[in-house]
């Protein structure tokens, strides 16, 4: 097997650990509403705190990588999450919950832009869209796990311990990365360079259109799973079923996005595929709004939404320059995370001020519609004003 893709298992597996840990206060929610007094809305907050973070660390994340090697900063990462699990599980109140959520956010989004930058350096030249759509999978897989686990070790043992088994796996992940882990003998180190901010005027457009369509994306898929389940009960489903159905968008997903990502790399014609995926999906996301066979479009949503996921992903190795790869990733993970903070919220505006349950998903296919057009203009700006003229 070639280097790379040891590689790429070693870091799947690390990033198992993000997934993971993000779930846990999910996982855990009716003891901390039982045994803190939390409410849902704080619950809720709660778990939203774990992106946070990544509004202000994604950038200094990124442009780290320009004095400290991946594989430290990935150390750093796992440091955090460890140290914000332990915050959380021996923390007798709510502020020890939130300072922890924060601490490992803080690891979490270290994690997103190191991460995505070592599948880039090492399949930057081999098959990048399958790689990172491998890698996207650990996320969604993770959090599974995490549903699977949790929970029963919330009920044998405590909330705590949840708290503990996550900071068991990133443990594992950072024996996983100091042991295991190798950089790429090509690889365009920047290191020894004094650490320097900014990036390249075209490189920093190309790469936060880039950042915004993956943003619209994710936005997207989030406002499905999370507004379906009310469309389908406004239909007249009991809400446990309606919950069931929407998940097998998720459950498709996780299948469409590997195989995607490789059907499209061996198939070619990326941009033609991506804007007739998205159409597609699209064309669901809208029909299922109005409740059409959701059993149907909710599996078909999955299948057909996942399978551009690695290509929008590898679009960051044609927006930044390898030198500035690490940087780059920084300013398109800060888009994701401000559009995930945003996305769901306006989405839930959308609802209130209209009172249709349809709209949040109206909108959620919107965003997604809108991914065509900055994957579009990136194209145009790859033709008249592309970055490799840039000094």
């Amino acid at each position: 097997m070639p280097l790379r893709w040891v590689m790429l298992i070693v870091l799947f597996l690390v990033r198992l650990a993000m997934g993971y840990q993000f779930q846990s206060v999910a996982s855990v929610s009716s003891h901390l509403v039982h045994d803190l007094g939390l409410s849902y809305a704080e619950v809720g907050t709660l778990i939203g705190f774990f992106l946070l973070p990544g509004i202000v660390i994604a950038i200094p994340s990124g442009l780290m990588t320009r004095a400290v090697t991946d594989r430290n900063l990935l150390i750093v990462g796992a440091l955090t999450m460890i140290v914000g699990a332990l915050v959380m599980g021996f923390g007798e109140g709510t502020s020890s919950l939130y300072v922890g959520r924060l601490i490992t956010g803080i690891g979490g989004t270290i994690f997103n832009v190191i991460l995505t930058k070592m599948v880039t350096d090492w399949f930057a030249e081999h098959e990048i869209i399958t790689a990172l759509a491998i890698m996207l999978t650990a996320w969604p897989i993770g959090i599974s796990l995490g549903l699977l686990t949790q929970g029963l070790i919330a009920d044998a043992y405590g909330w705590p311990w949840a708290m503990y088994a996550t900071g068991i796996l990133a443990t594992v992940a950072l024996i996983l990365t100091a042991t295991l882990y190798r950089d790429p003998p090509d690889l365009v180190r920047a290191v020894e360079q004094a650490l320097k901010l900014g990036l390249p005027l075209r490189q920093f457009v190309h790469v936060s259109i880039v950042g915004v369509g993956w943003t619209l994306y994710n936005a997207s898929f989030i406002i499905f799973v999370s507004f379906v389940p009310d469309v389908l009960i406004d239909q007249g489903y009991q809400a446990g079923a309606a919950r069931s159905v929407t998940s097998l968008a998720m459950w498709s997903m996780l299948i469409s996005i590997p195989f995607g990502g490789r059907v499209l790399e061996i198939a070619g014609w990326i941009t033609v595929s991506v804007v007739v995926t998205l159409t597609a999906a699209t064309a669901a996301m809208l029909a299922v709004s109005q409740g059409v066979a959701p059993e149907v479009l909710c599996v078909v949503f999955g299948l057909i939404a996942g399978i551009p996921a690695g290509a929008l992903m590898a679009l960051t190795a044609e927006a930044v320059s390898p030198d500035n790869r690490g940087p780059g990733l920084g300013i398109f993970y800060t888009w994701y995370y401000v559009g995930m903070t945003l996305g769901p919220a306006l989405a839930g505006w959308t609802r209130d001020s209209s009172g249709d349950p349809a709209a949040p998903v109206i909108f959620g296919a919107i965003l997604l519609a809108g991914v065509m057009i900055f994957v579009g203009s990136l194209r145009l700006l790859q033709a008249a004003w592309p970055i490799e003229a840039e000094t």
